[in-house]
């Protein structure tokens, strides 16, 4: 499957960033409670963040479809570790084997930028998404202090 890759566009596509992050939201936390809170300023970030070197936004496209997203950056608090903020697929495209492709994507764009290490949290309670990153060699790091249901997942980067 050929996925382009292209940054988002945030007058034209943020109705769909918010879709995708609600759903994203749901599936990790099985309530979209809460939600609000972290849609709130959303569309100030992403324009804020969008033309930024360090951040990373990119809507995936196949068949002249948005089908995914990706969210990331190339710092943390931790040397040479960039952070993971969203991978997500729309549900008919999950489970098709593109998860190494986009694995490799993020990888690829971290390693340009110095970056060693990917973080990032994960729900304990999403089982789907903590296999993802088992298969992709994500191992447990501590639990996240901002949020009581949720782990750091760190990655040692390679292509």
């Amino acid at each position: 499957m050929n996925i382009e890759y292209r940054f988002i566009d945030v007058e034209t596509d943020y109705e769909t960033c918010c879709e995708f992050r609600k759903d994203a939201y749901f599936c990790s936390f099985a309530t979209y409670q809460g939600f609000e809170t972290l849609i709130d300023g959303y569309k100030e970030r992403l324009l804020e963040r969008i033309h930024h070197p360090d951040w990373f936004y990119f809507h995936l496209w196949y068949g002249g479809r948005i089908i995914g997203q990706l969210e990331f950056r190339c710092f943390s608090s931790r040397k040479e570790t960039g952070y993971l903020h969203l991978i997500y697929l729309v549900e008919e495209y999950r489970g098709l084997g593109l998860a190494g492709e986009l694995e490799r994507f993020i990888a690829r764009r971290l390693m340009e930028k110095g970056c060693q290490y990917c973080l990032l949290s994960v729900s304990r309670t999403n089982q789907r998404a903590l296999l993802h990153y088992a298969k992709f060699g994500w191992h447990y790091d501590s639990p996240n202090p901002k949020h009581d249901t949720t782990d750091f997942y760190l990655r040692t980067l390679s292509e």
